[in-house]
């Protein structure tokens, strides 16, 4: 048998018999997968593969369908995108009070370089994701409101969870170093995904500008562990009805209403958002302090709130890996939020 590599950076060695029981071996000793079935590829910054397999030995608990993640396959993200997410599972998850799909394994290579997550299959579990194209109601985003509201509890600024060195201010990164140019930027803009949106809120010059301001207000606090891609895509509901998360790459210290604007924006359809934002807004805040957490003045919650909604409109203004209906319907709901909100005003820019 070849020599263990945790975390290949390639599809093709993922999905061999021999890797996937030298990964199953330590929690199932004798576990010999005799077959594997490539049940669903995907690839956009990652890569997951859902896989079917015929297992010999190992126990009635064995896994006979899972979920692979990494970059595996030329998507254009270099390795290292693979690397927060992989320590997640491996040692926030379980420290963690939020539902993910069970991990089965999460390890980095020998050099650090990237990492390679195995769950257990939700749909095949029968759990569903969420998509743009299905909207949320009001009362469905509850859930997920009380899942953020658990990550932000357990990781607040000042817990020794806050301290973990692998988790970065991400926010604070994209808004020094721009992800691309602002003439691409305001390119993609100025095409399908921007047309619904006026002219003053796709412009991203402005756009950049408002990123940055707010991540100065980040900075001064308070700040907790974010999940940072809390739209409905990264939302699963288990067999049970119970909401989960996953696609924990860019997991970063930063703040509450960073999450809970995005997630609010992105799910719900712009009339349902403009109507319940606030009571929803207060059903968090109290969720926060119910689970021990810090009380939330209401007028500056409702301030951070508006602004925040700058960071997930930027998130799908300049992402170029997602189907084009999608894209363009995320980055109508959220930059309509903008808008609504008066953000750029807020942020004086």
């Amino acid at each position: 048998m070849a020599s263990f590599n945790p975390a290949p950076d390639t599809l093709a060695d993922v999905v061999t018999p021999d890797w996937l029981s030298q990964m199953l071996a330590p929690r199932w000793p004798g576990a010999h997968v005799r077959d594997v079935e490539i049940v669903e590829v995907q690839a956009t910054q990652a890569t997951k593969a859902r896989l079917a397999l015929t297992v010999d030995g190992g126990g009635s608990d064995v896994p006979a369908r899972i979920c692979i993640k990494g970059v595996l396959t030329d998507t254009g993200a270099v390795p290292a995108a693979s690397i927060v997410e992989t320590m997640f599972y491996r040692e926030g998850a379980a420290q963690i009070p939020v539902r993910v799909p069970e991990c089965i394994h999460a390890s980095l290579n020998a050099k650090a370089s990237c990492g390679v997550i195995v769950m257990r299959d939700v749909i095949a579990a029968g759990g569903a994701f969420g998509t743009a194209l299905e909207p949320f109601t009001p009362e469905q985003t509850l859930d997920g409101l009380d899942q953020l509201a658990r990550l932000h509890v357990a990781t607040w600024e000042g817990t020794s969870s806050f301290d973990t060195p692998w988790v970065s201010n991400f926010l604070d990164q994209i808004s020094r170093r721009p992800v691309m140019p602002p003439d691409m930027l305001q390119n993609l803009l100025d095409g399908p995904r921007g047309a619904a949106l006026p002219p003053a809120i796709r412009d991203a010059t402005r756009l950049q500008a408002a990123l940055k301001r707010l991540a100065t207000a980040v900075s001064k606090g308070p700040r907790c562990f974010v999940h940072g891609d809390a739209h409905a895509g990264n939302v699963y509901r288990q067999s049970d009805g119970r909401l989960g998360l996953v696609d924990w790459q860019i997991l970063q210290k930063g703040n509450w209403a960073q999450d809970v604007a995005y997630h609010l924006a992105a799910v719900l359809l712009p009339e349902d958002r403009r109507t319940h934002e606030r009571a929803l807004l207060d059903a968090y805040r109290d969720r926060l302090k119910a689970l021990g957490g810090p009380e939330l003045a209401p007028d500056g919650a409702w301030q951070s709130y508006r602004v925040a909604t700058v960071y997930g409109y930027f998130l799908w203004a300049i992402t170029r890996k997602v189907e084009p209906e999608i894209t363009n319907e995320f980055v109508r709901r959220l930059g309509t939020a903008v808008d609504d909100l008066k953000a750029f005003d807020l942020l004086d820019v």
